[in-house]
């Protein structure tokens, strides 16, 4: 299994990098929870819906800070614990 732990500099290089391109903060991206969401949908309901698991993981986040609703790691946990895996 690919985790944090196998790859962390390159990882972190490459999310540093995009956060730059995007105008955003590299401290608010938690890699191992987008990964744990995405491998998870990925087995439980189907490969092509595990970076659609990640879009919806950002709308929702996004949609937090908008209401100006704090989005701490726990948050963000919390939203990705809401993806349904089953019907």
């Amino acid at each position: 299994m690919v985790t944090m732990s196998t790859h962390p500099e390159q990882w972190t290089r490459w999310v540093e990098k995009a956060c730059t391109a995007l105008d955003l903060d590299p401290a608010d991206v938690d890699i191992d929870l987008v990964h744990e969401l995405s491998k998870n949908v990925s087995h439980e309901v189907t490969r092509p819906l595990a970076p659609v698991s990640s879009y919806l993981l950002g709308i929702a986040v996004g949609r937090r800070l908008e209401r100006g609703e704090p989005v701490d790691a726990a948050a963000q946990r919390e939203i990705a614990d809401r993806v349904p895996l089953t019907d």
